[in-house]
């Protein structure tokens, strides 16, 4: 593997000495790993949260007579799965879009335009989203996350049905679908937040506050996603009672799945916080001897420490305590620097909930 670090330090190097490729690059690499956050996202909501008309038909085809196999009645395939198909409830913007679209079908039948409405309304309502993303958090920030709106916009729209049934086909089984749509979300929004830009919508907040509070994201999104699902279940319970011809989803499922959306919600906020590392704090205590191990520390890293003078129980010599924050992706580095340093040191290592008071982390560009 020696070559292999040989490669990257030259690489590093090279790139150094030529700042406008490395922009380039950087530029070119964000754009591509958008685009990835934007196809796994839309791919994700067609899938498995708000599977279309066409979908469902084309997992369940119907016979030369136009009635349902047996086969598919014994796995719960009713006519109102190819009026009304069973869906999840997204989070952020594209779970707003599904509680308007619900919202409109208590007085209109749109279900054979509803993937047109996902996708336009998606665009609109992340518009005032990206203003406050804009004026509060970076310009290079707001542009990506308006590459990546766009983009799930026209997969969502443009993703053939045919992708999708012909490879996954999970409709009947409520909680893998919550699973798989958790991971899917997840993913899609860790992607985005590990290049420093986000997926719009409900992440934008998430992000802005916990930038202020330097904490994890994933729990803002949760209590913002918990109204959405409220609203949802709501309009689509009115739906079924104003009009039932094309709601014809029972309101007793219609909060069934409502209470598995919770599972898909905790899921990808747990994929959230798990890959995204930018707002996790992690505390050293370090028990060394080594008394320039501090000043190692603090000329590594843009945060001071605190040392304590204490005393080896067995050895009986004298020892210093470093206490020091870091951010959890600087752990590794901390670490490799410490056993440089002093390979003796004892070094513990904690997780955080949360910091209070002045902890700096690099602003996003």
């Amino acid at each position: 593997m020696k070559w292999l670090t040989k490669l990257k330090e030259d690489s590093t190097d090279y790139l150094f000495d030529h700042p406008n490729l490395k922009k380039t690059l950087s530029f070119i690499f964000k754009l591509f790993v958008t685009a990835l956050s934007a196809f796994i996202f839309a791919y994700g909501f067609r899938a498995f949260i708000a599977p279309t008309i066409d979908c469902v038909e084309g997992w369940f085809p119907k016979d030369a007579s136009g009635n349902i196999p047996d086969a598919f009645r014994n796995k719960g395939i009713t006519e109102a799965d190819y009026v009304t198909p069973l869906h999840l409830i997204s989070g952020g913007a594209s779970g707003c879009s599904q509680v308007i679209i619900r919202f409109i079908e208590i007085f209109v039948d749109i279900t054979h335009l509803e993937k047109m409405f996902t996708s336009l309304l998606y665009i609109l309502l992340n518009i005032p989203l990206l203003i406050l993303s804009y004026k509060k958090i970076s310009k290079q920030f707001t542009f990506f996350t308006l590459v990546n709106v766009g983009l799930v916009s026209l997969f969502n729209f443009i993703i053939p049905d045919a992708w999708i049934y012909n490879v996954v086909n999970i409709y009947t089984d409520t909680l893998a679908r919550c699973i798989c749509g958790g991971l899917t979300t997840g993913i899609s929004s860790s992607l985005s937040m590990m290049i420093n830009t986000s997926a719009g919508g409900t992440d934008i907040i998430s992000i802005y506050i916990s930038e202020k509070k330097s904490a994890p994201v994933g729990k803002y999104g949760m209590i913002i996603n918990g109204i959405i699902i409220s609203f949802y279940t709501l309009f689509s319970v009115i739906g079924r009672i104003a009009n039932p011809t094309w709601n014809q989803i029972e309101s007793n499922t219609t909060i069934s799945l409502a209470l598995y959306t919770i599972i898909y919600y905790f899921i990808a906020t747990q994929v959230m916080d798990v890959l995204n590392v930018r707002n996790r704090k992690l505390e050293l205590q370090i028990f060394t001897s080594h008394e320039e191990l501090s000043q190692v520390l603090i000329h590594a890293f843009p945060h001071s420490c605190t040392i304590v003078n204490g005393k080896g129980a067995f050895s009986g010599k004298e020892k210093n305590i470093l206490y020091m924050v870091i951010s959890k992706k600087e752990a590794k580095k901390a670490v490799a620097l410490i056993k440089q340093a002093d390979p003796e040191a004892f070094v513990a290592i904690n997780d955080l909930k949360q910091v209070y008071g002045r902890f700096f982390i690099k602003p996003i560009e």
